[in-house]
């Protein structure tokens, strides 16, 4: 082989590596421009994510509110926590002897209070849930400080220390404000 013949192959294999390289540049800006745009679709779809998220818990906690509204109504204005426990125990007893009907039919009306009470505790408790999960959403708004105060009238309530009449009034001023999908 000649000397000459070596060093044009040489060039010619530096020519088509220096060629390749070009096109393995090139190949490459393209996958960081996809990834970008790739990246800038995910942050925006993130984005949408999170707002939309933000209304499912907001309206997660309107829907437990309405619920708790509507139990509220059934409920006495004044409830004594010892007349409760009483019935409790009282259907209680009714289990124990099932098969007395004179005993069952003086506990049926004790057991609705009953199956009231708790179902407004467990309502209760799925808004105060459903309140956390809004995670300071309405931080130094006028709806939480309404909320603050329910919660405390409603632990006087079940106590049997205030009436239901500022609680449903409470109600109806947290599920008149508009707070899942604000007007802009």
């Amino acid at each position: 082989m000649d000397a000459n013949y070596i060093v044009y192959e040489t060039l010619v294999a530096s020519r088509d590596a220096a060629d390749w390289a070009f096109w393995t540049m090139l190949a490459s800006w393209m996958s960081v421009l996809a990834t970008i745009i790739t990246l800038c679709f995910a942050y925006r779809a993130l984005s949408t994510w999170r707002e939309q998220e933000k209304i499912r818990v907001k309206l997660d906690f309107r829907i437990a509110l309405k619920r708790l509204k509507s139990a509220l109504l059934f409920m006495p204005l004044n409830i004594d926590p010892k007349e409760i426990e009483q019935e409790r125990e009282q259907v209680i007893t009714k289990w124990i002897f099932k098969d007395v009907d004179l005993i069952t039919q003086e506990i049926e009306a004790g057991e609705q209070n009953v199956k009231r009470y708790d179902e407004l505790l467990s309502l209760y408790d799925n808004c105060q849930s459903s309140w956390l999960a809004t995670e300071h959403l309405f931080d130094n708004t006028e709806l939480a400080k309404v909320w603050m105060l329910f919660e405390e009238d409603f632990e006087k309530y079940i106590s049997g220390v205030a009436s239901r009449e500022s609680l449903a009034q409470m109600l109806k001023m947290i599920t008149e404000t508009r707070f899942v999908f604000e007007q802009k």
